[in-house]
């Protein structure tokens, strides 16, 4: 009855936008929107080191 209860509470938790299940794993919206924050910082840094190392071809990569 537990189980059934638990399932029932997240399904109702994704279906309202509280959780996200990503590959059967239960996650926040938050983790996910800092995860792609995280990941566009990371993107803009190595844009960066192709600008200052004057990298065309990886700057092309990176902006395309």
């Amino acid at each position: 009855m537990f189980d059934s209860i638990l399932k029932a509470v997240t399904a109702l938790a994704v279906k309202e936008g509280l959780l996200v299940e990503e590959e059967g794993v239960l996650l926040s919206p938050n983790t996910i929107n800092l995860v792609n924050e995280i990941e566009e910082i990371n993107h803009q840094h190595l844009i960066d080191i192709a600008l200052a190392n004057n990298d065309r071809e990886l700057f092309m990569q990176l902006t395309s």
